[in-house]
């Protein structure tokens, strides 16, 4: 389930890219829609999450990447997601907040496709970084995250937006590579 919870918006995202631009109306109601069912799996979700339990739970791990790097042994990376008492919050407030971001955003009458898929793209970024247990994972889904935020700086924020999205840029990179050093190290 909660794989379904974090890659449904960029699969929505995937097949409205074949959607031609002037149908607007089915951008915002598929957006709405996904949005809708992530509450609904988070509602399922909280059904079957034990608050008095202190370990991950829901987790799932597959292989992901398994390199052998010779004499200094081997570089593992895994699919690894779960919840846990401070992440299963984060992602139902996320469901509720991408929800009403979804709401607020149905008068978005400019590029109406772009916005509303890269809005997908960005509900699947923010639910993998919540939920990934490891490190690269983690990593991957919050530079992932990154990437539709400046477009949607850059192109549907205020009057200075091209300054903003700059600046949002230079200050995640920097601290992106410091977050990359430290998992290096």
């Amino acid at each position: 389930m909660l794989s379904i919870l974090i890659f449904l918006p960029v699969l929505a995202a995937l097949a409205l890219l074949f959607v031609p631009s002037k149908a607007s109306s089915i951008f915002r109601t598929v957006s709405l829609i996904v949005a809708a069912v992530q509450l609904g799996i988070c509602i399922f979700l909280l059904q079957t999450f034990n608050i008095q339990e202190a370990s991950y739970q829901l987790t799932e791990k597959a292989s992901w990447i398994h390199v052998n790097l010779g004499n200094w042994g081997t570089f593992n990376a895994w699919y690894w997601i779960g919840l846990d008492g401070m992440s299963f919050p984060l992602i139902v407030l996320s469901s509720i907040i991408l929800l009403i971001a979804t709401l607020s955003a149905w008068r978005t009458s400019q590029q109406t496709k772009g916005f509303f898929i890269l809005l997908l793209v960005l509900n699947t970024a923010i639910m993998g970084s919540f939920a990934a247990l490891d490190a690269l994972l983690f990593f991957v889904f919050f530079e992932f995250m990154l990437i539709p935020m400046y477009f949607l700086i850059g192109i549907w924020g205020g009057p200075k937006r091209e300054y903003a999205s700059i600046k949002f840029f230079l200050y995640t990179l920097l601290g992106s590579i410091f977050i990359l050093i430290v998992f290096i190290a």
